[in-house]
C-alpha cells in the first residue's frame, strides 16, 4: 500500500558544521521540503525576521544544534517561544549523547522533540511527519471553529427560545448584505446585542462600527455628533470635528432609539440613506460615504402614525425588520440567563454562589420584567453583591421585588402538596404551572398526571411541547 502523500514543510536548519548542515539540507530537499540554512544564531534570527515581515516562505520547523558559535539552541528556542513573533514554528533539537539532559530541558521549554547526533534520517523524517500531521489537524480544527463562529456567533445574546433563535438566525442570514436594518423591541430586550451579531457576522466586521444613543443627546449636540462641524460653526467650535457618520465610513453605524430624533435631523439622515452624502454643521463641502445603517427603536410605528417620525425615513430604515421578543414571552430563557449571570457576577465579585433557591426561581419565573433581560441581569447582580455565598434565596431579592414576593405568593406555611400560583397569573400560564408541578410530584409520569388532572394524554404532550 502506498504511503499517503503529505504536505511538504518549510524547514530552517541551524548548524555550524558545514558538512552536517549541507548533508541534512540535501536529504530534506530530496524529500520535497523547502529548506533554509543558517550557521549561527545571527543568521537564523535574520531569516526569522524576514519571515515575520512578510516573506512568502513561512517556516514550519526549525532543526537546531545545541552548541552554536554565538549562543545555544536554547537561546533560539526561548526567542521563538516568547510569543512576540508572528509565526511559532516547531523546534527539533539535535544533540550529542552527552547533552541529552540539556535536550530534555529544551523539551520543557517547548521544543517538539530532540534527536541525537549523528542524525538518524529515518527517525528525523518520522518526527517531521508528526509535526506536519499535527499542524494539518490544528488547521482543520481552526477552519471548523471559524465556520462555527461565523454561523453561530450569538455573542452575549443568550437564548434557548425557538422564536428568539429564529430571529438571531435571520440576523445572521442577512448580515452579509448591505441592507438597512430596523430592530424593534422593548428596552432591555437586546437590540444592541443583535446589532453586534449582525456586524460580527458581516463582511464589514473588521471595519468601523460606531454606536450612537440618539435619546441621550439634545438635538443640537446630536446633529454635531452625527455629521460633525467645521471650525467656528458655533460658539465653542474651536476646531474641525468629524462626526459619527464620517468616522464609520466603510463600516456600520448603529442608531439606537432613532425614534427620539427631531424631524430636522430625520431629514438629514434620510439624505444620508438616499444619497450617501452630507455636509458638516457650518460647512458647505459635501462628504461622500459608504456606510451601512442599523437602527433601533421601541415604538417607532406609533411615532409614524402620530406624525412625529417621517414615513419616508421609516420606509428607508425598515428594509429588513427584526422584532425582539420581551422576556415575559420567552420565560424558558429565564433559568438559562440566571445561571449565566450568577456565574459571571460570582466570578467578578469573588463569591461562591452554588445556585438559586426554588422559591426565588419560582418568583423570578412569575415576574413580568418591564425592563426585560437588562432588569433580570440587574436583579442577579444585586443578589450576588449582597450574598454571603451558598444558595441565593428570596431574602436577597431587591427591595421593590420583596414586596411583590410577599404579596404574590401564598404563605410559606402552605403544605408541600399545594401548588403556588401568583395572583393575577394568566389562565394559560396557570395551566402550565399546574401541569408542570403535577408532573414533578408524579415523577414525570404523564399518564398519572393526565388522570389526576382529568385531561387527555394528548393535552399533556401538546402543553409540554408548547412550553
Amino acid at each position: 500500500m502506498n504511503e499517503p502523500s503529505q504536505k511538504p514543510a518549510v524547514i530552517l536548519i541551524v548548524e555550524d558544521d558545514d558538512a552536517a548542515r549541507n548533508g541534512l539540507s540535501e536529504y530534506l530537499n530530496l524529500k520535497g521540503h523547502r529548506v533554509f540554512e543558517a550557521d549561527c544564531l545571527k543568521t537564523a534570527f535574520g531569516i526569522l525576521d524576514s519571515v515575520d515581515s512578510g516573506n512568502k516562505d513561512k517556516i514550519d520547523i526549525i532543526i537546531t544544534d545545541l552548541k552554536l558559535p554565538d549562543g545555544t539552541g536554547l537561546d533560539l528556542l526561548k526567542a521563538v517561544k516568547d510569543g512576540r513573533r508572528v509565526r511559532n514554528p516547531e523546534i527539533i533539537v539535535a544533540t550529542g549523547f552527552s547533552s541529552v539532559k540539556t535536550a530534555v530541558e529544551a523539551m520543557k521549554l517547548g521544543a517538539f522533540d530532540y534527536i541525537t547526533k549523528p542524525v538518524n534520517l529515518d527517525e528525523l523524517e518520522l518526527i517531521i511527519k508528526r509535526i506536519i500531521s499535527n499542524k494539518s489537524l490544528i488547521d482543520e480544527l481552526n477552519v471548523l471553529k471559524n465556520r462555527l463562529d461565523e454561523k453561530f456567533n450569538f455573542g452575549s445574546l443568550i437564548t434557548s427560545s425557538r422564536k428568539m433563535t429564529a430571529i438571531v438566525n435571520t440576523a445572521i442570514a442577512i448580515s452579509g448584505t448591505n441592507s438597512t436594518v430596523l430592530i424593534e423591541g422593548e428596552t432591555g430586550t437586546g437590540k444592541e446585542l443583535l446589532a453586534n451579531i449582525i456586524v460580527n457576522n458581516s463582511r464589514k466586521k473588521n471595519k468601523p462600527f460606531v454606536k450612537v444613543n440618539c435619546a441621550a443627546l439634545s438635538e443640537a449636540i446630536l446633529e454635531s455628533e452625527l455629521f460633525g462641524h467645521e471650525k467656528g460653526a458655533y460658539t465653542g467650535a474651536d476646531s474641525l470635528y468629524r462626526g459619527r457618520f464620517e468616522i464609520a465610513d466603510g463600516g456600520t453605524i448603529f442608531l439606537d432609539e432613532i425614534g427620539e430624533i427631531s424631524l430636522k435631523t430625520q431629514s438629514k439622515i434620510l439624505r444620508v440613506l438616499q444619497e450617501k452624502e452630507f455636509e458638516r454643521v457650518g460647512g458647505n463641502k459635501t462628504i461622500k460615504i459608504d456606510i451601512r445603517v442599523i437602527a433601533a427603536s421601541q415604538d417607532i410605528e406609533k411615532k409614524v402614525s402620530s406624525g412625529e417620525f417621517r414615513k419616508d425615513l421609516y420606509y428607508r430604515l425598515n428594509v429588513i425588520n427584526l422584532k425582539l421578543i420581551p422576556l415575559r414571552e420567552r420565560k424558558e430563557d429565564i433559568p438559562v440567563l440566571i445561571k449565566k449571570f450568577l456565574e459571571d457576577f460570582s466570578n467578578e465579585n469573588g463569591k461562591k454562589i452554588s445556585g438559586i433557591s426554588k422559591e426565588a426561581l419560582d418568583f423570578l419565573l412569575s415576574y413580568d420584567y418591564p425592563g426585560n433581560v437588562r432588569e433580570l441581569k440587574n436583579i442577579i447582580e444585586y443578589m450576588t453583591a449582597v450574598s454571603k455565598g451558598g444558595i441565593a434565596d428570596e431574602s436577597l431579592l431587591p427591595g421593590y421585588l420583596k414586596e411583590k414576593y410577599s404579596g404574590l405568593f401564598f404563605s410559606k406555611s402552605c403544605r408541600d402538596d399545594f401548588i403556588r400560583i401568583p395572583f393575577g397569573t394568566a389562565m394559560e400560564d396557570a395551566e402550565n404551572i399546574i401541569i408542570q408541578k403535577t408532573l414533578e410530584m408524579n415523577g414525570f409520569n404523564k399518564v398519572k398526571t393526565a388522570n389526576d388532572l382529568k385531561i387527555g394524554l394528548k393535552t399533556i404532550y401538546r402543553k409540554l411541547e408548547k412550553f
